[in-house]
């Protein structure tokens, strides 16, 4: 058995049906869930690919060979949004993510994205922002059911007087204003080398004992590369290769179902025409869209806009 290995959202379920066809595996219909996902695949005969999280999730390899999705900087962008999209079958669109943020991101797939909102933004906010403007009679608090239950003229000064920001991410409270989201993933698009998914990446390493193919997530977006690179695993894995038209033909159909695959292209023109101060007819971007233009204008010096 060969492994496949890769992080949420990265494609891994449709590299394994592709890699089972090109091995001749007989398969019972098209892969494709609702939301677009290859989580709906059927095996009539013995499967050689399986994937899986087996990094991340500390899961043993079936074999000596695994194909490692790998992620380059260049696809944070389409891979942070489809993986909120496809991971799970969650089916969250990035764009309304301020709504019920906490309950959504509350999951084995993104917790360790709620974790980083609520460590940067949230943990201890109540407290000191109260504690920097308390008088010495006034009592004490550690969140936002005790400000509630202060009498009424210390709630009045801390919100008309001293302008106290009350900020709480939680089960009961599990909306996250927008501004708040754009400026977490913005801090991730300027230092990518900290970016969750890279971090994650880390992770993924194996014994000097297993053969290894690194497969670039990029190619999935392109099908040149992407055959060349089915192409390559076939000599690797030393098998007849004998299915390049029906791969070449499931390969459009994976396109067609994948929302966010120009979203750089279309990003990088916005940049562009910001520098080029040619604003007429700016297209709409989502929320991810956003936290990327205003990190890569930021990076030159240039007035975030959205």
């Amino acid at each position: 058995m060969i492994a496949i290995d890769f992080q949420g959202g990265a494609h891994g379920n449709f590299l394994e049906f592709v890699c089972n066809i090109m091995a001749d595996v007989k398969v019972g219909g098209l892969p494709f869930n609702a939301n677009g996902a290859s989580h709906n695949t059927v095996y009539l005969t013995p499967t050689l690919f399986c994937a899986n999280h087996f990094s991340l999730n500390n899961i043993k390899l079936p074999g000596t060979h695994v194909i490692a999705i790998k992620i380059a900087i260049n696809d944070l962008l389409p891979l942070h949004q489809i993986s909120l999209l496809r991971a799970g079958d969650y089916g969250y669109d990035n764009d309304k993510l301020e709504i019920d943020t906490y309950n959504k991101l509350n999951n084995v797939n993104y917790r360790w994205v709620l974790d980083n909102i609520l460590s940067s933004f949230f943990a201890n906010q109540i407290k000191s922002s109260y504690d920097a403007v308390k008088d010495p009679l006034w009592p004490a608090i550690s969140n936002i059911n005790d400000f509630e239950n202060l009498p009424v003229h210390i709630k009045k000064e801390c919100v008309e007087v001293h302008k106290l920001q009350l900020l709480e991410l939680s089960a009961s409270r599990p909306n996250c204003s927008r501004h708040i989201l754009r400026e977490f993933f913005q801090i991730g698009f300027n230092k990518p080398e900290n970016h969750g998914f890279i971090v994650q990446q880390h992770k993924m390493c194996y014994d000097k004992k297993i053969n290894v193919y690194n497969f670039p997530f990029s190619a999935f977006y392109n099908t040149q590369e992407f055959l060349n690179q089915i192409e390559l695993i076939a000599a690797w894995a030393k098998i007849k290769y004998n299915t390049q038209k029906e791969i070449a033909e499931l390969h459009k159909l994976f396109l067609a179902k994948q929302p966010y695959k120009d979203s750089k292209n279309k990003c990088d023109q916005i940049i562009k025409n910001v520098i080029e101060n040619n604003m007429m007819n700016m297209p709409k971007i989502n929320l991810m869209e956003e936290a990327y233009v205003n990190a890569m204008l930021e990076k030159i010096g240039y007035e975030c806009r959205y």
